[in-house]
């Protein structure tokens, strides 16, 4: 199959739902029924792996995080998903206690009506395409250099969160789509991020050697 096919030629995958559209077909019904969070992931399938890598790589995207030790939090968690991205899982497991925890459809409902023009706005421009960089042993490398942003993360490095948050983000983009450009362009930011990582490690030990010289 040719890399610019998309990921499959039949109607299938034609017709295969966005994430936005997973979340608002899960909000239909008695506004007080619940819906517990690991409905929603196994809704969502192998794409409740990029909508967890967005959920954890988001509040990285400040350089000085206004909580201390978020990134060492979320930078944990992406370890955790990373891990089972490696392990070619179908889709992500969480402990029970974490996906036992529910809301109700209406609370739901809100929570798509609100988000849903970002969710549209960020799904607009990928789609399925280039499906080895992004299956197979493709996804399982997205999983190894992930695991490579969680451990930097989780490390006290002073402005090296945003660029990898938003690597992360776009590997989450490819994962929830199958996209394989926007894999990418994961790589490519992740490149830039680790040399600005690199650079910002050096600057401090001159520095710290200048001071204690």
């Amino acid at each position: 199959m040719p890399l610019d096919q998309p990921f499959s030629a039949d109607k299938d995958q034609s017709m295969r739902e966005t994430a936005s559209q997973v979340l608002h077909r899960l909000g239909i019904g008695e506004p007080e029924d619940k819906v517990t969070f690991g409905a929603m992931l196994d809704a969502l399938g192998e794409r409740g792996f990029g909508l967890l890598l967005i959920v954890m790589a988001v509040p990285n995207l400040l350089p000085f995080p206004g909580v201390p030790g978020v990134s060492f939090v979320t930078g944990m968690a992406i370890l955790y998903i990373a891990i089972q991205l490696m392990l070619a899982r179908d889709e992500p497991a969480l402990p029970a206690w974490i996906s036992q925890k529910s809301f109700t459809r209406g609370q739901l409902s809100r929570f798509t009506v609100k988000t849903a023009p970002f969710l549209r706005w960020l799904e607009k421009p990928i789609r399925p395409r280039w499906a080895p960089v992004v299956t197979g042993f493709g996804e399982r490398l997205i999983g190894f250099v992930a695991l490579l942003h969680a451990l930097t993360l989780a490390l006290p490095i002073p402005m090296g969160n945003l660029p990898q948050a938003v690597a992360l983000i776009l590997f989450a983009l490819a994962l929830i789509e199958l996209d394989g450009i926007m894999a990418i362009l994961g790589y490519l930011a992740s490149i830039a991020a680790f040399a600005w990582l690199m650079a910002v490690v050096l600057g401090l030990s001159k520095i710290a050697l200048t001071v204690l010289g």
